[in-house]
């Protein structure tokens, strides 16, 4: 138990540290709340680490229970309705909401912000991100980064691959960032997208996509990848085949093996989200909301760039192994 409270300690001062906001202390809730956590299918350390963020706000205050709720598979997006009409048989507070397929969910959400029901979305929105309120990483920024990465690192004449998640056509924010990406890249008319793969959410796959993108174009300078899955499976790729020294992986995120395959070459560069800080703030979001409830002015978590070379500066260093600061 004390080492359990010391790691969340530890995580929220981390968390702290490396997110630019004004938190200011935290009040405690006036009256018993109840808020339903509606994530996707994704076991993945970026969903871990929202849901670390979300325990570490809520034991931060009193009289406040929690309903999750996540899918068995991406496939079985409408299920997500059927939590929001469960939200609503069962009078929660308020709905933290992690869409798969936005565009199937958007009526049933505007229909229980009618209900006085509070919707906050997480990571996902609709034509843009003041319809609701939203709390998570800004999807235009970070793939623009993906494109100022590859041209500061690849250069500005590449050949390059896609890896793009197929199992969320219309509404994720793996889309949202590829879509800025390719806006970015459109002023280098030498940068050639020269194959895409649509993959699914397993390591494995990925790999032997990537391994066969790679066999087809033994001139393919880089491959870009938008979320945990895509980056593991392409950096096993390139150090399977041995094409550290050619091939550059730009990807996302900070699970282990991304970072151990940066760590060993056989990635080029990680763009780090704060999934910890989206599931702090959307909670503390819910507990105390603006008292301007008629503009619902986004909260973006930062996006950080990290290489080889800077893995180990204290703030990438505490955002790559938030549990490594332990005593």
């Amino acid at each position: 138990m004390g080492n359990k409270k010391k790691r969340r300690n530890l995580l929220v001062i981390g968390f702290l540290f490396i997110t630019p906001l004004l938190l200011g202390c935290v009040n405690q809730s006036k009256s018993k709340q109840t808020i339903m956590l509606i994530l996707d299918t994704q076991d993945s350390y970026y969903n871990q680490m929202i849901e670390e963020g979300v325990m570490a706000a809520i034991s931060d205050y009193n009289d406040v229970s929690i309903l999750k709720r996540r899918l068995k598979n991406t496939k079985e997006s409408y299920q997500q309705n059927v939590y929001v009409q469960e939200a609503i048989d069962l009078g929660v507070d308020t709905i933290i909401f992690s869409a798969i397929n936005i565009e199937k969910s958007k009526k049933d959400l505007e229909f229980i912000q009618k209900k006085g029901i509070r919707v906050i979305m997480m990571d996902s929105f609709f034509e843009n991100p003041y319809n609701f309120n939203y709390i998570g990483t800004n999807n235009k920024e970070a793939g623009e980064l993906v494109g100022k990465t590859l041209v500061e690192l690849i250069g500005s004449e590449a050949e390059v691959g896609v890896l793009s998640f197929e199992d969320e056509p219309l509404s994720s924010q793996e889309k949202e960032k590829e879509k800025a990406f390719y806006r970015f890249i459109e002023e280098f008319s030498r940068i050639k997208i020269i194959e895409k793969k649509l993959t699914r959410s397993d390591n494995e796959t990925v790999q032997l996509l990537t391994e066969e993108m790679l066999t087809n174009n033994p001139e393919m300078d880089g491959i870009i990848a938008f979320n945990e899955y895509t980056t593991i499976g392409a950096g096993r790729a390139v150090k399977n085949k041995k094409m550290q020294n050619k091939v550059a992986v730009i990807g996302f995120d900070s699970q282990i093996e991304c970072v151990e395959l940066l760590e060993n070459g056989s990635i080029l560069a990680l763009i780090v989200q704060n999934p910890f800080a989206i599931g702090y703030l959307s909670i503390q979001s819910a507990l105390n909301p603006s008292n301007d409830e008629k503009i619902n002015k986004p909260i973006f978590t930062e996006v950080e760039l990290v290489t080889q070379k800077t893995m180990y500066q204290s703030k990438k260093e505490r955002l790559l192994f938030p549990f490594s600061y332990q005593d």
